[in-house]
């Protein structure tokens, strides 16, 4: 299956337009600011129902828009094209989404914070790669970070302190799943990753999950309780929840080195780009579909050892891919669908 066109209506600054795809790769050039990564967010938004930019919903509506509305046929061989669709009201506001969710691997600039970031864009990422496979885990991830919520504000309130354990109950059961499926995700992304890492920079890369609150691993609900209690005092001491996955972190080290104070740009370039494409395996393996990736202007942020090996990937999966960039550069016998933008418009080549 393939991506073969996105219509896009009310979208930022793109008011109505439609981008045909080809099943391997689709350029589209422009400067900065004219829709670029307008259009790589609808594609994002379209085929998991949810903004990379972290964006309120009716922030995607184009201004004096009444709506957004988004649609991608997938092609299937011999029979209809598959139908995914989201939809976003301004007044009322209301959103709707149809169709399954489609795996997708985003690789920008940004994600150089991948490594040298806060711990939540780790967590973030593991997140967002489990949700896209398991919903169970997303359905968990929520009600955890519900009752994360209502916990620190109980914390901070004496008086309500009764009511800890109803919360911590909460924390225990969902907390102790999101543990058990990240250690999974990183057990499975962490040996390709060090491949990937190591062709592009012929260095070592080590990572592990650090778990939040725990200098052992937790196993079972009544080690996850037994935890919780032995922090309960400092807990309520520091008025904040303590031990769970919400104080996860990914650890890495380049060379026996930690990377996260030491290592150069390119090298936390590399590191956050290794993550990414080893997450294409991990998703096609637990899918059975072949993920997009959407590259955001990150070619000319690359060095051509580092191209050359990202568009290598490309040749030698053959993932379908779609790539931002600022000019039409040479993509090493790959034959890609151009278009240009300007101010929120679209010009195919031929």
């Amino acid at each position: 299956m393939t991506l073969d066109t996105l219509d896009i209506k009310g979208f930022r600054n793109i008011t109505d337009t439609t981008l045909h795809f080809s099943p391997q790769l689709t350029l589209i050039v422009g400067n900065n600011g004219q829709g670029k990564t307008n259009a790589l967010e609808a594609l994002y938004v379209t085929l998991t129902g949810t903004s990379f930019r972290g964006t309120s919903d009716q922030d995607l509506i184009g201004w004096n828009q009444p709506f957004t509305s988004l649609t991608a046929k997938i092609r299937k061989e011999h029979t209809d094209p598959l139908t995914i669709t989201h939809f976003i009201g301004r007044q009322p506001v209301r959103k709707k989404h149809t169709g399954q969710i489609w795996p997708v691997v985003l690789f920008s600039p940004d994600d150089v914070q991948l490594s040298k970031g806060s711990p939540s864009g780790r967590r973030r990422f593991l997140d967002w790669t489990l949700a896209t496979v398991d919903t169970r885990y997303l359905r968990l991830y929520r009600q955890y970070q519900h009752a994360l919520l209502a916990r620190n504000r109980i914390l901070k309130d004496s008086r309500l302190w009764p009511t800890l354990p109803d919360f911590s109950h909460v924390l225990v059961e969902s907390g102790l799943y999101l543990w058990i499926r990240r250690r999974e995700m990183v057990q499975n992304i962490v040996p390709r990753a060090q491949e990937i890492f190591t062709q592009l920079t012929g260095l070592s890369m080590q990572c592990m999950l650090k778990e939040g609150g725990s200098s052992r691993k937790i196993e079972t609900l009544e080690e996850y309780k037994t935890l919780m209690d032995e922090r309960s005092t400092e807990e309520k001491r520091r008025q904040m929840t303590l031990v769970g996955p919400h104080r996860d972190d990914l650890l890495f080290q380049i060379n026996g080195v930690a990377a996260s104070p030491y290592a150069s740009q390119g090298q936390h370039r590399a590191l956050a780009l290794s993550l990414k494409l080893a997450s294409y395996h991990v998703l096609e393996k637990e899918t059975g579909i072949m993920p997009i990736v959407l590259l955001d202007d990150v070619l000319s942020e690359l060095d051509p050892i580092k191209r050359s090996s990202l568009l290598a990937f490309i040749a030698t999966n053959h993932p379908q891919t779609i790539v931002t960039d600022t000019e039409a550069r040479n993509f090493d016998h790959l034959h890609p669908q151009v278009y240009t933008v300007e101010d929120g418009q679209f010009s195919r080549q031929a």
